[in-house]
């Protein structure tokens, strides 16, 4: 894929980028364009133009700034005051490699089921966002969801491009397992700011089990980096078996072993269950030679994250565990076990809300975007309670399907079995494009949709935003595979018969 620039053009933007970059360094750019300057954004103020320089000089720039969106999608929490305006980390990234994906040449391939579910994202959803209040943070969530995806889907499409996406996925996920390690070592929150690392995180902090911290990594709670953390493990875990030499093999199973500890500190239960889940599904669909070789060092990362939660976690695990097993269960329990079994009772009295009086009273457009928690609060006397002692923050369905379906009744329904096909689709045709990572990429699916059962994080933009890679990556192997199914039907003059699924 190349630029459909001159370069004479580019040359011209080249020399500007470095004559800019000239002049951050004295610092006047810092001074003028932040409101608070720090030696970060002073940084961020030579990095910008010399990653334009870059991107006018060499081959492939969108594999840079795609590269650099996805590391930095889980931080995009973190804003600047630029000009006045509050601004995420990830928008000038995706500004640029969205600009760079307009201007370059698309590879030859067929629209499939992914893309479909989102060019009519915003159109099924145009009733319930009427009758919903304060919608504005899902719609411009979703914006970003889809915007994110599709850049990733056109890096993904370039030859070698699906190695850049993962590769930058497994560099992502390592530092905010790295960060959530490190968190829970020391207690310290991250500050990007000033001052990093001394900020102890409160006494009265809520995402904490017993005296187990939960650590965030830089995203919003635990859960969510849970969810981030469980959907890259199959796609990492894929690219170390298809790795060509030892060095980089091992540094991807490092890399699977500091993201699942990560993981596992979270004590995020259906994030374990979803991450186990798409490293199994994901072997399963490994060609054969390699699942035969897959499975020691699926044994040894299992082992190697066991022993490494255990070690920094100590017996919450085993109270996790339990709590998996019996979710509601009060008998027999810590008085930590019990406050879980309380929440997993008031969950349950959630899905009831969301699927008796909300969708089925509320069936064609359900009760509008971003009305569930009054919705709840209403019905659940708990939960109003919990509100007024300060106990509960943020209500919602705890569970992703259950939440669009109450909030957006048969419209969000028919996006999601839109979505879910699309998933299928892709995963299958990707599966003929990338034997190998598209196995990983169908297990971050597995992942995925394992995890939306039980929480409604997509909410956070930085979920989305790392949701929309697995999606956007996903969507590209399956348009190279439908179109290389294509080429060889137009070869052979008979269709093929090989169905990866079968």
């Amino acid at each position: 894929m190349t630029l459909a620039i001159r370069s004479p053009f580019r040359m011209t933007l080249a020399t500007l980028a470095a004559l800019a970059a000239m002049l951050a360094a004295t610092g006047i750019v810092q001074i003028e364009a932040f409101q608070y300057p720090s030696n970060l954004k002073y940084a961020l103020t030579i990095l910008a133009p010399l990653a334009v320089f870059l991107a006018c000089t060499i081959e492939r720039p969108l594999w840079l700034f795609s590269g650099a969106m996805i590391v930095a999608a889980p931080f995009m929490s973190e804003n600047a005051q630029f000009a006045g305006m509050r601004v995420s980390v990830i928008v000038p990234l995706l500004l640029a490699a969205g600009s760079i994906a307009m201007l370059s040449e698309r590879p030859r391939g067929r629209t499939g089921g992914l893309a479909v579910a989102g060019v009519l994202a915003f159109p099924l959803l145009l009733v319930p966002l009427a009758l919903g209040s304060d919608n504005h943070p899902f719609i411009t969530t979703l914006a970003l969801l889809l915007a994110v995806a599709w850049v990733v889907c056109r890096t993904a499409e370039e030859p070698g491009g699906m190695q850049v996406v993962i590769g930058a996925v497994a560099v992502s996920a390592t530092l905010q397992g790295a960060i959530a390690i490190w968190q829970r070592i020391t207690g310290h929150q991250l500050n990007l700011y000033s001052a990093a690392g001394t900020a102890q995180f409160a006494k009265n902090y809520f995402y904490t089990y017993g005296t187990s911290l939960r650590p965030t990594g830089s995203l919003p709670d635990p859960i969510s980096l849970g969810n981030v953390l469980a959907i890259a493990m199959p796609p990492i875990a894929a690219m170390a078996v298809r790795a060509k030499t030892w060095s980089l093999r091992i540094s991807l199973i490092a890399a699977v072993v500091i993201v699942g500890t990560g993981l596992v500190l979270t004590l995020s239960r259906m994030s374990w269950i979803g991450a186990f889940a798409g490293l199994i599904i994901g072997a399963l669909l490994l060609p054969r030679p390699s699942r035969r070789a897959v499975l020691p060092m699926l044994v040894a990362g299992v082992v190697g994250v066991g022993i490494a939660g255990t070690i920094i976690v100590g017996p919450s695990i085993s109270g996790r565990v339990t709590s998996i097993l019996h979710p509601t269960s009060t008998t027999g329990v810590s008085a930590d076990q019990k406050g879980v079994a309380a929440g997993d009772q008031n969950r349950l009295e959630y899905w009831k809300v969301a699927v008796d009086d909300a969708f089925l009273r509320h069936p064609i457009a359900g009760i509008g975007i971003d009305n569930m928690a009054p919705f709840i609060i209403d019905r659940v006397a708990t939960t109003g309670a919990g509100i007024r002692t300060g106990t509960i923050t943020f209500i919602h369905a705890h569970s992703t399907y259950f939440q669009l379906l109450g909030e957006g009744g048969l419209f969000a329904l028919t996006l999601l079995v839109l979505l879910l096909r699309g998933m299928y689709r892709d995963v299958r045709d990707g599966l003929l494009a990338h034997p190998i990572l598209g196995a990983g990429l169908a297990g971050g699916v597995v992942a995925l949709l394992i995890c939306w059962t039980t929480d409604w994080v997509i909410r956070n933009s930085p979920v989305a935003a790392a949701v929309a890679v697995l999606l956007g990556a996903l969507a590209g192997a399956g348009r190279i595979g439908r179109q290389r199914k294509l080429n060889d039907t137009t070869a052979s003059g008979e269709p093929m018969r090989c169905d990866p699924l079968a």
